[in-house]
């Protein structure tokens, strides 16, 4: 199982460099043929940036249409401990909540951010994660 950070999806959304192979990954996710997180909180961060509540809707229930996918809610008191936790290991709230969930779930993190390299998590980018899958 991989925790799937936001900036795999915003890839896709935008367009950017590596939203093929992203969007490739994220299929995978949909048809149920890879199991994965996602935060709530990574969902409502996304929602934000795209700001326009009809982006939103359609957004959210394509999520939901994910078969592999499995969203993750957290509490105020764990979100509460993330921040002791995410300072001490270095990183912002956001990535020690991704951080906290991961090592939670026993799972790697499907990510580009490079902060996650710092840690003691095991951080995957989807070409290398496609090229595994596929045996290749």
């Amino acid at each position: 199982m991989y925790l799937i950070d936001a900036n795999i999806i915003l890839e896709v959304l935008y367009k950017r460099d590596k939203w093929k192979e992203c969007s490739e990954l994220l299929a995978m996710v949909k048809r149920g043929d890879v199991k994965a997180y996602i935060l709530h909180f990574t969902l409502h961060g996304i929602s934000a940036i795209l700001g326009k509540p009809e982006l939103i809707s359609r957004f959210l229930s394509e999520v939901l249409t994910w078969r592999g996918l499995t969203i993750i809610s957290s509490s105020v008191e764990e979100e509460l401990m993330v921040c002791e936790l995410a300072s001490r290991i270095g990183l912002d709230f956001d990535d020690g909540l991704q951080y906290y969930y991961a090592k939670k779930l026993g799972s790697s993190i499907i990510s580009f951010d490079k902060d996650f390299d710092e840690t003691d998590l095991k951080r995957v980018e989807p070409a290398s994660l496609l090229k595994s899958l596929k045996g290749t």
